[in-house]
């Protein structure tokens, strides 16, 4: 069945290589990690250091200072209504709670801030200060403030209120989100690790390319190739 043996050959020695350094990608060769581990972890890095837009938001919550909001949001039960009262009351607001129903209102910005140096301190993996101003773990902090802008989102969006709807997104998005969803990740930039970003990178595509050349001289050995429309493949 092999037409071709040099081709053949040259495949399956690609082949057989591919695996063995798969072998080696999937074994803990890096300080207790694998090499695909390290590398999502790198990637994460440079993903976390590439979304902190916390200064620059806190720079917008100044201009919204003086600016009062009322708004209307549901807890999941009594005991997330309570946490939800202090957090919130403990930040400037003012909280009338009936039952698991929440009338959240205060300042815009001063509030918005105060959501915003949490965010902070989550993102720059410092929530033991977010659990010594309030007694709750940071993450649950977080996402009880991404609760509060997501119905004033919401809400300035019926009210056709744009720039207030911009920036209570913004503070969703670009701030409680990251800081949430990169918990316990150093943030690094690129220009800091730019020569093992470059290696990775580099990698990935010979890798890739690597394994279909192995194919492609496999099948070339077996006298299999692709041929155009309407012609008969080599047999």
């Amino acid at each position: 069945m092999i037409m071709r043996k040099r081709e053949f050959f040259i495949g399956m020695v690609l082949l057989i290589s591919f695996f063995v350094v798969l072998a080696v990608l999937m074994s803990p060769v890096m300080n207790g990690k694998t090499v695909i581990g390290y590398a999502d972890d790198l990637f994460n890095e440079l993903t976390k250091g590439s979304t902190y837009y916390i200064p620059g938001i806190m720079s917008k919550a100044k201009k919204f200072e003086g600016q009062s909001f009322q708004v209307t949001l549901d807890a999941g039960d009594k005991e997330e209504a309570e946490k939800m009262t202090g957090l919130f009351t403990a930040a400037g607001a003012t909280v009338v709670a009936q039952g698991q129903k929440l009338m959240v209102s205060g300042d815009l910005g001063k509030v918005a801030s105060a959501a915003l140096t949490d965010a902070d301190a989550e993102f720059n993996n410092k929530g033991d200060q977010i659990k010594s101003r309030y007694g709750l773990e940071s993450r649950e902090a977080i996402y009880y403030w991404w609760n509060l802008f997501n119905a004033l989102q919401k809400q300035y969006k019926l009210e056709a209120r744009a720039s207030e709807m911009s920036f209570a997104g913004s503070v969703m998005t670009k701030a409680l989100e990251p800081a949430y969803n990169f918990e316990g990740i150093q943030a690094a930039r690129v220009a800091d690790k730019a020569g093992m970003t470059t290696f990775m990178l580099a990698f990935y595509v010979i890798y890739t390319m690597w394994y279909g050349f192995a194919m492609m001289f496999i099948f070339e050995g077996l006298g299999i190739s692709a041929s155009a429309h309407g012609e008969k493949a080599e047999a």
